[in-house]
């Protein structure tokens, strides 16, 4: 009997041992950008910081569109920074989804207006063109007011996914891209929500005397960036200095004075990708006339990819062409700068 009690013991403990190994080795389900966090994880000092300052800003119920889009786009981003520390991504990619998270934040404290890029990652490798155009659409037809927190879950996923398809390739993406679709569709089968209509003044005004000049073009200036660069120390020379001394003659014009920025790409990545690194470089020379004087709200910035080039070349395989024909495209990897006043 005695026997039996210390067998029965045996094969209880041996049983508790197996399910503690098969616990530990069973794999934790990444978190994902829109997830809330794991509070028995601790957070890494910057995100915890971005976390404080989300915390004290954000507004889940908010009815206001700007602000619910930018609280869930900057958690999705501090959510990310969270999963990359947690499983010791590259430096790059840490630092990368803070500085995004951050720079989402800095609109939204600032009231600056909605942050609709959404950058690539380092390492990045890109990846479901069609959901990135069908999300883009969602941002600025209506939609992304009907359904700010999915649209902003399914953009950071999505930079998620280009992450680990150039990390781990594409065997290894598949989950992401599958939790990508779900947040991508719901927004793109939202409602768009519409501005009402202004009421009709009971007393029409009086017409206004028609002005000779709708908008008058006071100053134009191209600045030129580097094959697949856009950050502001990318910008061609002589363009700082130039840009120096246009922020230098739009102080002097009157209010209402408005610069107008088009950023432009060649035609060697992806329509989607392309876009994408136009609005880079033109946020980028929007950032450096802000840092010249020009003031923030007088900027208005738009990009065309691809769609315009101003020089065709042709293609050539070996290495020395190669490079030729990438001098050859530089007029199309632009930004066009128009200041206008009304």
């Amino acid at each position: 009997m005695k026997h039996q009690r210390i067998r029965s013991a045996a094969f209880a403990l041996l049983g508790l041992l197996g399910s503690v190994t098969l616990a530990a080795q069973a794999p934790e389900a990444p978190l994902q950008p829109g997830r809330p966090g794991d509070s028995r994880r601790p957070l890494p000092e910057a995100i915890a910081a971005l976390q404080a300052r989300l915390d004290l800003s954000a507004a889940e119920d908010s009815s206001d569109c700007e602000a619910n889009y930018a609280a869930n786009k900057a958690q999705a981003w501090i959510n990310f920074g969270r999963y990359a520390a947690a499983e010791q991504l590259p430096h790059s990619v840490q630092s990368a989804a803070a500085a995004n998270a951050q720079g989402v934040l800095e609109s939204l404290t600032n009231h600056a207006g909605p942050v609709l890029d959404t950058p690539e990652l380092p390492r990045a490798r890109h990846v479901r063109d069609d959901l990135w155009r069908g999300i883009d659409t969602v941002k600025h037809d209506g939609r992304r007011c009907a359904a700010p927190k999915m649209t902003a879950y399914c953009e950071v996923e999505l930079a998620w996914v280009d992450y680990e398809a150039g990390a781990g390739g594409w065997q290894h993406v598949d989950p992401y891209v599958r939790i990508a679709e779900d947040y991508c569709l719901t927004a793109m089968r939202a409602t768009p929500v519409t501005a009402p209509a202004p009421p009709v003044p009971a007393v029409p005004p009086e017409p206004a005397a028609a002005p000779q000049d709708a908008a008058l073009t006071q100053r134009s200036l191209i600045v030129l960036f580097p094959h697949d660069r856009s950050r502001r120390a990318d910008i061609r020379r002589p363009g700082h200095a130039e840009l120096k001394r246009l922020a230098a003659e739009i102080r002097e014009l009157p209010p209402g004075t408005r610069v107008l920025l088009v950023g432009n790409a060649d035609l060697t990545g992806h329509d989607g990708y392309n876009l994408r690194l136009s609005t880079r470089r033109a946020r980028s020379v929007a950032r450096e006339l802000e840092a010249f004087g020009v003031p923030r709200d007088a900027i208005r910035i738009s990009a065309r990819g691809s769609s315009e080039p101003v020089v065709q070349c042709p293609a050539h395989a070996d290495a020395g062409e190669r490079r030729r024909y990438l001098q050859c495209l530089e007029p199309n990897r632009r930004v066009v700068i128009e200041v206008v006043t009304d």
